[in-house]
């Protein structure tokens, strides 16, 4: 998959060495996520709002397989490994795509670990506050069953 294209404005926020995005920035980077392609814009605002930016060194581990799935993030700018101990299985996630969610929806133990490969800025959305965002918002919810029905190779009517 071709990494999305994004200004420099857009990824450095207020021009910081950190990121600081403003939230009408955060709205942009989400709309462009799949999991929340069908979230209208006042959904996104509200996603923006629960969502907390993130820094992760090269070789930070973000979570560990087994571990409990507390939060969702959204990769900004860097790359993230996500590896399951003992196979083959892995892949890299880059900039505008989630990684953490199946875990968060499911409430289960975490399959893979999840590593930066360099420098990363992610934000992350807590899984209470994701629970209660999708409780009050169905085009979320329509979203992610689409992803997970594409994913599963699911035709979606």
């Amino acid at each position: 998959m071709d990494e999305p294209i994004l200004p420099d404005s857009l990824i450095c926020g207020t021009g910081t060495a950190r990121g600081q995005l403003t939230a009408l920035q955060k709205v942009e980077c989400l709309r462009h996520v799949d999991l929340f392609s069908h979230a209208t814009v006042e959904e996104l605002v509200r996603l923006a709002a629960i969502s907390t930016e993130v820094h992760f060194n090269a070789g930070d581990i973000i979570f560990s397989e087994g571990d409990i799935g507390d939060a969702l993030y959204v990769v900004i700018r860097g790359r993230v490994s996500l590896t399951r101990g003992g196979t083959e299985d892995n892949e890299t996630v880059g900039s505008l795509r989630a990684f953490g969610t199946y875990s968060v929806l499911t409430r289960e133990p975490r399959y893979f670990t999840a590593e930066a490969l360099e420098d990363t800025f992610a934000l992350r959305i807590d899984a209470e506050d994701f629970f209660d965002l999708l409780s009050h918002n169905m085009e979320i919810v329509v979203g992610i069953f689409k992803l997970f029905a594409r994913k599963m190779g699911v035709a979606v009517f």
